[in-house]
């Protein structure tokens, strides 16, 4: 998921009220994304509106409908971007699996909210999938350049999706109760849980 702009951004008023300035910093779809992000932290997505989003935002409608379909075109969108994202930082050699791990780990730890009004159906909600699907996507993506192959072999496909799958599981747990764990603990249980066919492809 976009982790910049989340923080203290917690209802309509407080994003409106960041003005003009802080926004021109931003394009147009980052505007909407943000704005999103924010709303969900008080509301579940499936209750938030485009007419919250654009009022949010302080953009037009016209202006929403000029770059997403409906919603779940943006929601889909920020998981693409965020993917893309991590799969430049993957690429560099200062950047690894772990330091991603974390970065997920940390995201969640501090938009427990979000990950509540999000997952509120479960796993299976359309927006629980569209953050695994597209996590699996960029992962793969960087699976086949790191190995230079064309697709993932059968087998090694299938445990990535179970793992990312109950990776976002055990974030959720984590974040939503499970405080028991040290954010460096919980990035370790996850690593040290991934199949042992799927690391060679993964970790350092």
């Amino acid at each position: 998921m976009a982790r910049a702009g989340l923080d203290g951004w917690g209802t309509q008023q407080s994003l409106t009220q960041r003005g003009a300035q802080s926004m021109k910093k931003k394009s147009t779809k980052e505007i909407f994304a943000e704005t999103l992000l924010a709303l969900s932290r008080s509301t579940p997505i499936e209750k938030i509106t485009v007419k919250q989003i654009v009022e949010g935002s302080g953009l037009s409608l016209q202006t929403f409908y000029n770059h997403f379909r409906d919603k779940n075109d943006l929601v889909r969108w920020i998981h693409r971007s965020e993917g893309e994202r991590a799969l430049a930082r993957l690429e560099g050699k200062r950047y690894r699996f772990h330091d991603l791990t974390m970065d997920n780990v940390r995201f969640y730890s501090q938009n427990a909210n979000y990950l509540r009004n999000s997952m509120g159906g479960g796993l299976l909600n359309p927006y629980a999938e569209f953050s695994a699907e597209s996590a699996i996507s960029f992962l793969t993506s960087y699976i086949c350049s790191r190995r230079s192959l064309e697709r993932l072999p059968k087998q090694i496909e299938f445990f990535l999706r179970m793992f990312v799958y109950a990776c976002l599981h055990a974030f959720a747990d984590w974040a939503l109760g499970d405080a028991s764990l040290t954010e460096e603990e919980l990035a370790a249980y996850l690593e040290d849980g991934m199949p042992e066919k799927l690391k060679p492809y993964l970790l350092d």
